[in-house]
């Protein structure tokens, strides 16, 4: 399975067996959050670009039903994205790479979910400097083949907000088919805010990516994710970092 076909198997689970991660996926996991901790990738932390960090056998930050509202159950495992505020794009970055290992779970078995707001941030065990914060987790874990009765509810009520493919660009049809591929795509990204805030525009074969101008931390989460939601539907390309920032397809 690959990342683009791992879109499709994904949902978001939320009911985890609180049982340890097989060692062979512990270091999957490890080896692609390293590579993507390269210049290559999201950069190290020290020259400001944020990073990601996994946890594992500690679930400190959800056990406490006030923070988790009872939306969780059973984790003990999750990738922390940590923003560095010197980068006025870590935040976009980290939902870019991060997705990117959201992904590799699913392919490797494992259920997921973008956490956003419903953890403690101060019970996460991570050493951050100043310039650091916890944007969001992505938690992970071995689940049950079927989905309970609460995960199957709180999924209707998130698929009821799902936008369509019109609703997430302001580009007329008829649209080509790669654009068309890629938006396909981002109806099935994961979005920490639950909103699907990120807007394609296409005009002159040029495509750009957008969010509503917000303090909201979470949102550049989400144009990260569906930037790298979009680019792999449409068959590959480049983005540049920012809001409104264009991408460059494959040739």
């Amino acid at each position: 399975m690959d990342l683009l076909e791992a879109i499709d198997v994904r949902r978001s689970r939320r009911k985890y067996l609180p049982v340890p991660l097989p060692a062979e996926t512990v270091t999957a996991l490890r080896d692609i959050i390293a590579r993507l901790g390269t210049p290559d990738g999201i950069g190290a932390a020290e020259v400001g670009h944020g990073r990601l960090e996994l946890v594992t056998d500690n679930g400190t930050a959800f056990d406490g039903l006030r923070r988790s509202y009872g939306m969780f159950s059973g984790v003990r495992h999750y990738v922390g994205l940590i923003a560095d505020r010197r980068d006025p794009d870590s935040a976009e970055k980290l939902g870019y790479y991060g997705e990117t290992v959201n992904l590799t779970a699913v392919t490797l078995g494992l259920g997921t979910c973008v956490v956003g707001g419903s953890f403690d941030r101060g019970a996460c065990p991570f050493t951050l400097s100043p310039d650091e914060t916890v944007a969001c987790v992505i938690v992970l874990g071995l689940v049950d083949e079927q989905t309970s009765v609460k995960e199957n509810l709180v999924r209707g009520a998130m698929h009821r907000r799902s936008k369509t493919t019109e609703q997430l660009t302001d580009a007329a049809p008829p649209w080509p088919d790669w654009f068309r591929d890629g938006l396909v795509a981002v109806q099935k990204a994961p979005s920490a805010i639950n909103r699907q805030p990120v807007k394609f525009s296409l005009a002159d074969g040029v495509t750009t990516a957008a969010t509503p101008v917000s303090n909201d931390p979470l949102l550049p989460i989400d144009r990260g994710i569906a930037k790298l939601h979009f680019e792999l539907g449409a068959g590959g390309g480049a983005w540049k970092w920012g809001n409104g920032a264009a991408f460059t397809r494959s040739s």
